[in-house]
Order: C-alpha cells, then structure tokens, then sequence
C-alpha cells in the first residue's frame, strides 16, 4: 500500500545490509556507492555481477545510491551511470556545493533515465525549501529527499514552516522518518521531538504522494529493535490518518 525504503546501518558487507533489510521485510534499499571495499565504479565485471546476483536472490532493489564521487570526476560518473543501470538502481544521490556544476551529471542522469537526488542539510549549500527550488527549477533531471530532523536543525518547523507554503512538493520523492529538538537538536525516538512527521506524512499522501518513506540510522545505536520500534510507530500514525 505504501512504499518504504531503508539505509541500514554501516556494516562494511553488503550482504549484512540485505539481511538487515529482510528482518525487517523492507525490499527497497538505499546505500552507499561503496561494495566490496571499492566504489562502484572501481568494480570488475565480476564484481558487478556478484552485486547484481546478490539483489536477484535476495528480492531486493536499489532506489536511491548515495554517490561520493566529485562531480568533476566524469570518467568515475559515467562508469558509475552504466553499472547503476546493470543493477536497476532507481535514483542518485548527490552533494552539491556552492561551486558545483552539475551539469555533466544531470547529462547522465538524462541519457541514463536514472533521476538525481538532493537533501536538505543544516549548514550546507543546499539547507532550505528555497534552494531546493532553485537547483529543481535549474535541473529537471534533479529530485528531492526532505530531511524533517535538518529543518529542526535550524528551528524551523518542517511542516509549518518550509514544507507547507514551498513550491517543491511535487519534487519530494523521499520523505526521511525521524525526529529530533529544537535547542539541543537531539535526535530522539519518532513522536517524541518536533518534526511533525505525521502532519508531513498526512498531507504529502492527500496529495497522492507516490514516493517513499525512508527509514535511515538516525538515532545513536540504531540497532534492529530501534528500527523495528520506529516503523511500528510510523505504520500506527498511518492507520490513524
């Protein structure tokens, strides 16, 4: 009925990474351009096929991998497009500085048909509803993951403040799952905090929200059971809508 995505905790073993995902019977997997110690352009045919072999049998698939690479690496980028369309990934991820030009990136994206991906961070280039609007307007090729914990960050309510009155709404294809304090910015557990997460969540899906909902290691120590109690909170604020 709804789609949600998991990035695991790091374990340094892919394979760890899909069995985390299956105790949790989540199959849309969000990770890092890093396999086998090497990043994913760097890998031999081999490699790539284990990779590709090992989401086949697990039933598993990658919708968003979080790409390091700088975006003046264009070799590293093309390499890393062609694998990523072996391996059916469904979306990029990229950081973007103030100084960056993604062009040649949104050029891959484009001929590739494999979307890019930003997100909100406090601090950053990209911290705000309104930067994400101007990057979405500049690029087609560029999508959004709305972080709610990174508005907190910057005292703002995510619902009321950058998320209701913002032009980006059709832009979001991943809504992050976590909560967290004004003042101390303390990451805390789902419905204890202020990122107005269930009000996000209730109003992105009156809008025939098609994207995921993204479940990440947020909190110090986010072992199984913290993941399993999240998700357990989360599907009960969606029964309740």
């Amino acid at each position: 009925m709804f789609d949600y995505s998991i990035r695991t905790p790091e374990f340094g073993l892919f394979e760890k990474e899909l069995e985390f995902a299956d105790e949790l019977r989540i199959n849309n997997i969000e990770t890092s351009d890093v396999f086998f110690g090497k990043r994913l352009c760097a890998l031999d045919g081999e490699e790539t096929e284990k990779l590709r072999d090992l989401l086949i049998d697990s039933g598993k698939k990658i919708v968003l991998l979080e790409c390091s690479l700088p975006l003046s690496d264009e070799d590293g980028w093309k390499m890393t497009f062609r694998k990523a369309l072996t391996l059916n990934v469904k979306g990029i991820g990229i950081v973007l500085g103030e100084k960056d030009d993604p062009s040649f990136v949104c050029f891959l994206s484009k001929s590739y048909s494999i979307p890019l991906y930003i997100k909100n961070t406090a601090g950053s280039f990209v911290e705000d509803e309104n930067r994400m609007k101007e990057l979405t307007d500049a690029y087609q090729e560029i999508r959004l993951i709305f972080d709610p914990y990174e508005f907190v960050c910057k005292e703002r309510h995510p619902f009321f403040h950058a998320y209701y009155a913002s032009k980006i709404k059709d832009r979001i294809d991943f809504l992050r799952i976590n909560d967290g304090l004004y003042g101390t910015h303390e990451r805390v557990m789902l419905h204890s905090g202020c990122c107005e997460i269930k009000e996000l969540a209730s109003i992105m899906l009156s809008r025939s929200y098609k994207g995921y909902f993204s479940f990440t290691p947020y909190l110090d120590k986010n072992g199984l059971d913290t993941y399993k109690e999240t998700i357990k909170i989360f599907k009960n604020e969606l029964k309740n809508m």
